[in-house]
């Protein structure tokens, strides 16, 4: 029989995969496996349960430990004893304290703690998405795609609640087709995967047929993930991956941290999901960051229809090029919204999404799980974004780290200006002045930041190999309630 570990506080995440090292649930190629970090971020020691729940049977399996205030634990495949080569399933933990979490997937091939090898020869492929602890009978994709040039999306649904239930999944594609599909029943903890050819979407790219959204619905609460990938690929060398969105997340302001118009071949394009019954405009404001474009400001406007999504696009619109910022999304309505930051031609296909952070989820702490300082050939950065009307002069970064070293540093008072962002990128080489107590490399680290005005964050991972070992990707931080 199945047990759900019930403490005080808790999420679920839809893991889609720790230990298979054959192809399956739609991912090309071999090798894909995941890990997953946890942060405490209660005012105590966390005891975390994870329970990672078998797609394909009726087994579970635990692991468990530890955490203290401010730090992260990443759970590896080899840490649920028992649980066998082959597993895709799902999972839900538990704390005795407020916990946050992200889910890596990946096919890189790797020697985990106990001689145990993941991955594939030449996987690259790793996309980063946050747990869930708001699930709810609605989730909404505001990106859906059916080899779109290549690309397709994947989705993995999971029965948060207390009793078996199907899912209805809707895909809304932009030539004004619609189509659904309903799922087997999912038992509570389960997750089902979900591809738009179970729907019948078609694959054709002519009137954009095959590119769209997608709501799932239950009777029961749902939690869920979407991963995209190139049918054209084996071996996968590149996944994009983003949580669903419920109506937590709805807003009619929402903010994308880090954007981009040909800048280092990358530009960015932003899926807008109206998710009234009522046509609503959204402008889109860009504030540059880069020295080439700093504090120049740029203005997209956009029209979405109900239920729809609309994607606006760096290269094709007023943002110019060679610029990095941060943009605001204002509408006439509420929305959600997901952020994809691609490769443009003649550059390796390679990028990155993450969800547009609400307005009204805005807070002036974040939960940053997983943040890597030269570890492993891979270093993280993190991206703070001022959404307040004033300029933040006390935002300060705590860091508490293991690895080569074991040490909590935090960093001096950082300001940033209405609308501004500032970067922590390897905290290792930035010097007293701005972690007073010092800051060493080859570590992993759970991070706090605190402010004086309303922020919002994301933290995305590169790798500092030559070549690149890994795909890069990223996640948004977590906003806390001080």
């Amino acid at each position: 029989m199945k047990r759900k570990v019930s403490l005080i506080a808790g999420m679920v995440m839809v893991v889609v995969l720790l230990l298979a090292n054959v192809a399956s649930a739609q991912l090309p190629g071999g090798g894909w496996w995941s890990g997953e970090q946890i942060q405490n971020v209660g005012d105590s020691e966390a005891t975390i349960v994870v329970t990672a729940y078998d797609k394909d049977s009726t087994a579970t399996y635990d692991a468990t430990d530890t955490v203290a205030v401010g730090a992260s634990r990443t759970f590896l495949p080899t840490d649920f004893a028992g649980m066998g080569d082959g597993f895709i399933g799902s999972a839900i933990v538990a704390s005795n304290q407020p916990i946050k979490g992200t889910v890596n997937v990946t096919n890189q091939p790797t020697v985990l703690p106990g001689g145990v090898s993941v991955g594939v020869t030449g996987g690259k492929a790793v996309a980063t998405y946050q747990g869930m602890d708001q699930p709810d009978t609605t989730l909404y994709f505001p990106l859906a795609k059916h080899e779109r040039y290549s690309m397709s999306t994947v989705f993995y649904i999971q029965n948060a609640g207390s009793s078996a239930a199907t899912a209805q999944a809707v895909f809304s594609m932009d030539d004004g087709g619609v189509y659904t599909y309903t799922t087997p029943s999912i038992p509570p903890g389960d997750m089902v995967v979900v591809h738009p050819s179970n729907a019948a979407v078609p694959s054709t790219n002519t009137n954009r047929a095959n590119i769209g959204s997608m709501k799932a619905t239950s009777t029961q609460n749902l939690a869920g993930v979407v991963l995209e990938y190139d049918t054209r690929e084996t071996v996968a060398t590149y996944l994009f991956g983003t949580r669903g969105f419920t109506a937590a997340d709805f807003s009619d302001k929402a903010y994308a941290p880090i954007v981009k118009n040909n800048r280092y071949g990358r530009f960015t394009g932003i899926q807008v999901q109206n998710v009234g019954t009522a046509e609503i405009t959204a402008t889109i404001t860009y504030v540059g960051t880069a020295p080439t474009c700093r504090g120049a400001v740029y203005t997209d406007i956009i029209t979405v229809q109900p239920g729809k999504s609309t994607t606006a696009v760096t290269n094709q619109g007023n943002f110019v090029a060679n610029c990095t910022g941060v943009a605001t999304i204002d509408a006439t309505g509420d929305f959600v919204a997901v952020v994809n930051e691609t490769n443009l031609p003649g550059y390796a296909v390679a990028g990155i999404a993450y969800s547009a952070m609400a307005d009204s989820l805005a807070t002036a702490e974040i939960s940053i799980p997983a943040f890597k300082d030269s570890r492993y050939n891979a270093t993280s950065g993190l991206q703070i974004q001022n959404v307040g009307t004033v300029t933040a002069t006390n935002v300060i970064a705590t860091f508490s780290c293991k690895g080569g070293a074991t040490f909590t540093s935090a960093s001096n008072p950082r300001t940033i200006g209405p609308g501004g962002g500032y970067l922590f990128y390897m905290p290792s080489t930035m010097g007293t002045s701005v972690f007073p107590t010092g800051f060493s490399g080859n570590v992993n680290c759970g991070a706090i930041i605190t402010s004086d005005q309303p922020v919002v964050a994301i933290c995305n991972e590169t790798s500092t190999a030559v070549p690149s070992h890994l795909d890069d990707y990223n996640y948004e931080g977590f906003n806390l309630t001080p």
